[in-house]
């Protein structure tokens, strides 16, 4: 984490302000102290166009001649599988398993690009699991509140009381 100090700054700012759509709209729900689904799934939404992002991230390193990733079988699947998981996750109908899918699909990047990518530059790796981190939370945070907010309706439903006569 010290490397991140080294990041190139349009990098650390920009991969910074990446996270805003991401985080805001768990902040703005607990601010709010209420569930609105239209702004989870463009939470969603956003978050499978990162991973896809990712993923296109990988194929750009794996083309260029000079590349330690070279454009094999493993290293091109590996960035073609991110987008359909992406994709797989937008056609969830619960805006929670859509969620906990792309919080898989983070780590599995994450995962590839510090053990099987061990040419990245420190400061990468770094700012990788920051953002990795930051992102799954804020997609988990939205979906506690999503179960919250419902059990918070349902405990404050009046309670039919039978009437026996």
């Amino acid at each position: 984490m010290k490397s991140l100090k080294d990041s190139p700054k349009p990098a650390l700012y920009l991969s910074l302000a990446g996270l805003i759509p991401l985080v805001s709209v768990p902040l703005f729900m607990v601010i709010q102290r209420t569930y609105h689904p239209e702004l989870a799934l463009v939470q969603v939404t956003y978050g499978a166009v990162i991973v896809s992002f990712i993923g296109g991230m990988k194929w750009g390193f794996a083309v260029p001649e000079n590349s330690p990733a070279k454009p094999d079988w493993l290293n091109l699947a590996n960035s073609t599988i991110l987008p359909l998981l992406a994709w797989q996750a937008l056609l969830l109908k619960d805006i929670t398993s859509s969620a906990v899918m792309l919080v898989i699909s983070l780590g599995v990047a994450l995962h590839y690009d510090l053990s099987l990518l061990p040419t990245y530059p420190l400061w990468f790796k770094g700012l990788r699991i920051v953002v990795t981190v930051v992102a799954a939370l804020s997609l988990l945070a939205t979906s506690v509140v999503k179960v919250v907010s419902e059990n918070s309706l349902t405990d404050s439903r009046p309670e039919r009381q039978s009437t026996k006569q």
